[in-house]
């Protein structure tokens, strides 16, 4: 989506954590209504409070703007004003996220990290049990092989970050593949609570200091275990051949989409939109590059399901 909506001319692309504020802050719909109007909801968004709003913004810039994070950002340039209004005041480092956008990045690197892991687990998809197998290293030596040669960000560490994974595991309490019963259930519920407990006691709030850069401390040996277990969906889940074939096929998908859309609008055939987005065309009318991200919007608020249809009834397959 990002490549398909930088060839067609915006030049901050596509990216979920930008959509997600455009999605809050003028896509969704409230009930919030003008002082002078008590009919007709005519504010755009949900009307969210600055401290919401901050504390949404995982990548508090724009793309480009942050020079170590080139691949992420938080805001489109449609929505460039809302953000400069929501960061007003802020004393922190001007990339710094907000304290609650801190703990919730945190809480969500502990999620995929433990709740992702055991889920996959489960699922037959990762071996946690051969992995933390000491009398046979080799699942092990093979994951490390791969991620150390793919992550060369951490090949200079690769000795204390094997050892770091080594000792994770030794909370890792089944000896064999889960196949559900009652012991290994209780089994993976203490596992996935001492490491939730660990990973949530590493964060210390900071008193907040002109031009810091965050105000939540994570401890280095937080910050490394969870980077290792991440490293196992990668090298299990999301590496896997058939996951990589589904994805080619679903990409094929997304792009036959957006290009059928993009030329309706440029051939006015509006028709093809749902009413609410035929408003927004509408609304955007005489503006290329605005019509264009309405397109973006409209392919990025499609389900798996729902952009599988589209593509059926656009292409008669």
């Amino acid at each position: 989506m990002d490549k398909l909506a930088r060839r067609e001319g915006l030049e901050d692309g596509f990216e979920g954590n930008a959509q997600s504020f455009r999605i809050v802050s003028k896509l969704a719909v409230s009930d919030a209504v003008t002082a002078d109007s008590d009919k007709t909801p005519v504010i755009r968004g949900l009307n969210l409070t600055r401290a919401t709003l901050n504390a949404i913004l995982k990548y508090p810039w724009g793309r480009g703007d942050n020079p170590d994070k080139k691949n992420k950002w938080g805001i489109y340039n449609t929505e460039r004003n809302l953000y400069d209004w929501v960061r007003q005041g802020n004393s922190l480092h001007t990339f710094a996220k907000s304290p609650e956008a801190a703990i919730m990045d945190w809480a969500d690197d502990i999620t995929y990290a433990v709740h992702d892991l055991v889920d996959f687990y489960c699922a037959g998809q990762i071996p946690l049990d051969r992995l933390a197998d000491d009398n046979d290293p080799a699942e092990r030596d093979s994951f490390f092989s791969e991620v150390f040669t793919r992550c060369q960000d951490l090949a200079p560490m690769r000795l204390a970050l094997e050892k770091i994974f080594k000792e994770v595991l030794e909370y890792f309490p089944l000896d064999r593949r889960y196949i559900g019963t009652l012991e290994q259930r209780t089994g993976i519920w203490q596992f996935s609570t001492v490491l939730i407990s660990r990973y949530v006691n590493a964060i210390t709030l900071l008193a907040p200091t002109a031009g810091a850069k965050s105000v939540v401390d994570i401890k280095p040996y937080a910050e490394d275990e969870i980077r290792m277990l991440k490293e196992l969906t990668w090298h299990y889940v999301i590496l896997n051949n058939e996951l990589a074939t589904l994805q080619h096929g679903q990409t094929q998908t997304v792009r036959i989409v957006f290009e059928t859309m993009l030329s309706a609008v440029k051939d006015n055939q509006w028709k093809l939109f749902p009413p609410a987005y035929q408003e927004e065309l509408d609304a955007a009318k005489g503006d290329s590059l605005l019509q264009t991200r309405v397109v973006v919007d409209y392919v990025a608020s499609m389900t798996e399901h729902e952009v599988a249809r589209v593509y059926a009834l656009l292409t008669g397959k």
